[in-house]
């Protein structure tokens, strides 16, 4: 029998790495750089026109006629212009006689056309995509972007409560070191603050007297959500809900670059509909390039480092030692293939359904 592999979530936080981001237009427009060409944060990469309204014209019910038929009838095809008024569809009864007309109710252009009725784009707005970070173009996409280069390190956080943002990393608490007003003093003024464990509601009163670009911490408690969407800033939380204390690792990164730029992105929601993980890319310069960010899934193995998802362990990190050889029956009467996790920091181990594990790679 072929041995069962298990794929859970991953995330990424690594020192330094060669990473490549695509950056790409919802809908097709104009890309505006080429292969080769250093963009800043705020370079736009390209531009489109994305419809705002779309207006539905039922043809076949004032033409008398079935909806296959319908098409038969139009003045104007899909991609032609249309003014308010202006027929779209009309049909000769009675010999002549008389005209069944369907007349189009706004300014705009023919989207589609069928099963009896007709899309007509109604208005539009102008969208754009920058590249977010510094780097280089290494690929063009056309119509829709292009996929930038940089070097220097990357982290693959939780939860991200706003946009795109940069700002000068500033660190005021330990890795375990809950983040209160006491710690945000006037230096942190236009900088990303950084706290190890959770956030405090008075700190996030404070960070607005102090006008802070944003804040990024260990984790959050849910109920402070309300507060969140009243501040001015956003919030980045790389483990959870919850009181949890930072990876070390994470931590580690932060605080090595310390006072450099950092450039969080929100990726857009992954094909299955599910948001994506927001990054905290931070630029180092470096002369010989670095190795580029690991490709492709890794499954669940002896000897990988681990977070654990569910209580009583939930926030914790260790090593995958075994897999178990068949489903067990846990608590709960369900059946689950486990693994055996060796606590970080901790002497002794603890068997894990593998559905609340996620892999660190680092």
């Amino acid at each position: 029998m072929e041995t069962l592999r298990f794929y859970p979530e991953e995330v990424r936080f690594i020192a330094l790495a060669t990473i490549r981001r695509e950056r790409r237009l919802p809908v097709p427009g104009k890309v505006l750089v080429q292969r080769g060409d250093p963009v800043e944060a705020t370079t736009v990469l390209a531009v489109a026109e994305q419809p705002t309204d779309v207006v539905i014209v039922d043809i076949a019910s004032p033409l008398k006629v079935p909806p296959e038929r319908a098409a038969v009838y139009l003045q104007r095809k899909p991609g032609a212009s249309v003014r308010a008024q202006e027929d779209l569809a009309r049909r000769r009864i009675w010999m002549g006689l008389r005209t069944l007309r369907v007349r189009s109710p706004v300014n705009g252009e023919i989207v589609a056309a069928g099963g009896g009725k007709v899309l007509i784009w109604a208005g539009a707005r102008e969208v754009e995509i920058r590249a977010g970070f510094p780097g280089t173009v290494v690929e063009v996409l056309p119509a829709y972007g292009a996929v930038i280069e940089t070097k220097g390190a990357l982290i693959q956080a939780f939860w991200s409560s706003g946009h795109d943002f940069s700002g000068m990393i500033r660190v005021i608490t330990s890795r375990a070191e809950p983040l209160r007003a006491r710690a945000i003093d006037p230096i942190a003024q236009g900088t990303i603050i950084v706290g190890g464990a959770w956030i405090e509601p008075s700190a996030l009163e404070q960070a607005e007297r102090l006008q802070v670009k944003g804040i990024i911490a260990g984790s959050m408690d849910a109920s402070l959500l309300p507060m969140v969407r009243e501040v001015s800033f956003p919030i980045v939380l790389t483990e959870g809900f919850g009181r949890l204390s930072m990876h070390p690792g994470i931590f580690r990164i932060l605080s090595l670059y310390q006072g450099r730029e950092a450039f969080v992105l929100q990726p857009p929601p992954r094909p299955d509909g599910l948001p994506s993980r927001p990054e905290i890319l931070i630029p180092v310069p470096t002369e010989t390039p670095p190795s580029p960010e690991p490709e492709g899934e890794v499954f669940l193995q002896p000897g990988l480092q681990v977070r654990l998802l569910r209580e009583p362990y939930r926030g914790r990190t260790g090593t995958v030692g075994k897999l178990s050889s068949h489903p067990w029956t846990l608590d709960s009467g369900l059946r689950a293939w486990c693994a055996e996790i060796q606590l970080d920091d901790e002497e002794g181990s603890v068997w894990v359904p593998v559905y609340n594990l996620e892999i660190l790679r680092s």
